[in-house]
């Protein structure tokens, strides 16, 4: 994807690390958008005969950045611990507490490893466009 489409993520070029450039027409599409950058990232490719199943979440922290990070890391978690792979269904966003459903599928494979979703100069930035913001993935 590049940055002249209206929504998408575009990994960018990083010292050390992953760094993945988000952006989005809202901020409920940002969110959406960042966990499907994380799968993309590590190359997940997932079991097609899994139906899946879905799970309820909800998060409260003290803002959106806050609240971004640990939607990412549980989803990198569900990877590493549980073999599954986190898509967001269904989001609600409210000031301090974002909630929805994910759909977990089982994965058969992934291609890189994520440590952790960094803090590293985290900041969405709201313009007359949208939402943007670039996470630092620790690999």
């Amino acid at each position: 994807m590049t940055p002249d489409k209206p929504e998408g993520y575009l990994e960018i070029e990083h010292t050390a690390d992953i760094s993945l450039r988000i952006w989005a027409s809202t901020l409920k599409d940002l969110f959406k958008l960042a966990v499907e950058g994380l799968n993309s990232i590590i190359e997940i490719e997932v079991d097609d005969t899994d139906p899946g199943n879905f799970q309820e979440f909800c998060i409260e922290d003290i803002d959106l950045e806050s609240m971004l990070i640990s939607l990412l890391n549980e989803c990198n978690f569900k990877i590493q611990e549980d073999n599954l792979c986190a898509k967001i269904s269904e989001l609600l966003i409210e000031k301090e507490k974002i909630s929805g459903r994910l759909c977990l599928k089982k994965i058969k494979s992934v291609r890189k490893e994520i440590k952790a979703v960094t803090y590293h100069n985290l900041k969405i930035n709201h313009t007359k466009k949208g939402y943007s913001v670039v996470v630092v993935f620790d690999v």
